[in-house]
């Protein structure tokens, strides 16, 4: 059996995206290039990774339990490399991040802005998994710190609330629903709806929402982030409802977001392991963060 480092980080990415389309822009190589290895793949481990659902590929039992190999294998080979430069170069002190797609776009980046006026020497990296399972996984191994949209359930892990967003109906700004105050999930009977991914906490906290109320929505669209949910509406392809701070929709061309009514919670969560000392670095990051949470 002959198994290559691209073969293996072609699944690995494929895996955290979702998508062929997804994984190549992240590796920068073709689709038929992804798809390619992973047919190779499969031909070497003699076993179907991957079946499609949709747009999704959707790993079989056998590919999630070779995943974690990879995930081990792949990010020792990385750490291995990078070590070597950053030793070469005398930049010891790195700060490892990782997130779901929801803070990849905003608060992620203004952490790291903020890390890097305290530490302008120390190396950043900011890692994006399509799920809390896998964050928390990342953090286990070797991350410092994760970010995701509810506080860790396992003991072994220490939290803090970043921030906390209030939760808004997105709607088209011509559609009726614009001109409201607030929004009821009635409101949303029958309408197309856009989703965040499956893989989501929030996506299931609405989901279970509207079952409770025995409300049907068309669920027709899905994707990672509030960014990419508010330009699916800004064309007219449905409604949605999603987390995030009103200063930051209102920058969204298109699309009008009005208060939703329902207990929902969309906070940014950092935690880290309590199995494995804080580095100085990483203790650094953690006074900057707490520093921005009360600045007084």
């Amino acid at each position: 059996m002959k198994i290559t480092f691209r073969q293996v980080d072609a699944f690995r990415t494929v895996v955290s995206t979702g998508t062929v389309t997804e994984a190549a822009a992240m590796l920068g190589i073709s689709q038929p290039a992804v798809s390619r290895l992973i047919s190779d793949l499969e031909t070497e481990v003699g076993f179907q990774l991957f079946q499609r659902s949709g747009r999704v590929l959707v790993p079989t039992v056998e590919a999630r339990l070779l995943v974690e190999e990879v995930r081990q294998a792949v990010t020792g080979m990385e750490r291995i490399k990078e070590s070597a430069v950053n030793i070469g170069k005398f930049k010891h002190a790195r700060l490892n991040l990782v997130t779901t797609p929801t803070f990849s776009a905003q608060l992620a980046p203004d952490l790291i802005g903020k890390f890097a006026l305290a530490r302008p020497e120390a190396m950043a990296r900011m890692e994006i998994e399509a799920n809390d399972d896998s964050v928390e996984w990342m953090v286990s191994q070797n991350y410092d710190f994760g970010i995701t949209t509810s506080k860790p359930a396992n003991p072994s892990f220490e939290s803090i609330v970043v921030n906390e967003d209030d939760v808004y109906c997105v709607v088209p700004d011509a559609h009726p629903l614009a001109a409201k105050t607030i929004v009821h999930a009635r409101d949303l009977a029958q309408e197309n709806f856009i989703s965040y991914m499956p893989s989501s906490q929030f996506r299931y906290q609405i989901d279970n929402f509207f079952d409770a109320k025995g409300i049907e929505r068309k669920m027709q669209y899905e994707t990672r982030t509030t960014d990419a949910i508010c330009r699916l509406i800004a064309r007219g392809l449905g409604v949605s409802v999603v987390g995030s701070s009103e200063t930051h929709l209102k920058t969204m061309p298109g699309c009008v977001a009005v208060p939703f009514a329902a207990p929902l919670n969309f906070n940014a969560v950092l935690f880290w392991s309590k199995n494995k000392p804080v580095s100085a670095v990483g203790q650094d990051f953690l006074d900057v963060v707490k520093a921005s949470i009360s600045p007084d």
